[in-house]
């Protein structure tokens, strides 16, 4: 694909503000309208499919990953909004940062998450998870994530 630079302009900085921490419905990235109410359930459905995996990849305690990842698909599939432990906001922003599209899920499933994910760390913090490696992606290893037939 060749490489995607930066322009400086106010219109980039504020497109790349929406990308980095939403609201995703206002990105003009894509025409694709959001499909029946499916996308949520998507969402959850690969993030517990790859929980383990999930969980082991996070840099952060396994157990405080744990609980707030379930706050955040609590948010996700009903709409309640219950506390994440302390100090789990940059562990939240962490996985919002690493949702890929098309690899882990659907566009709208992953605005979904991310928005979820977001809400969720804002009521632990303002913290931002550790910086996206500009040099490497060893962050992002997708060996333990295959789909097994």
């Amino acid at each position: 694909m060749g490489g995607c630079y930066a322009s400086g302009t106010a219109e980039q900085r504020a497109c790349a503000k929406l990308v980095d921490e939403g609201p995703w419905e206002g990105v003009p990235d894509s025409g694709v309208r959001e499909p029946p109410p499916l996308a949520a359930e998507e969402a959850a459905s690969r993030v517990l499919q790859h929980r383990a995996n999930l969980i082991n990849a996070h840099p952060a305690d396994d157990a405080l990953v744990d609980e707030a990842l379930r706050c955040a698909l609590t948010h996700l599939l009903t709409g309640e909004r219950p506390v994440p432990p302390a100090g789990s906001d940059a562990a939240l922003r962490y996985v919002r940062d690493r949702v890929n599209v098309p690899r882990d899920m659907s566009l709208w499933a992953a605005r979904r998450l991310r928005a979820a994910l977001e809400a969720t760390a804002a009521l632990a913090g303002p913290q931002q998870g550790p910086p996206i490696p500009v040099q490497h992606r060893r962050d992002q290893d997708p060996r333990p994530f295959r789909a097994r037939a």
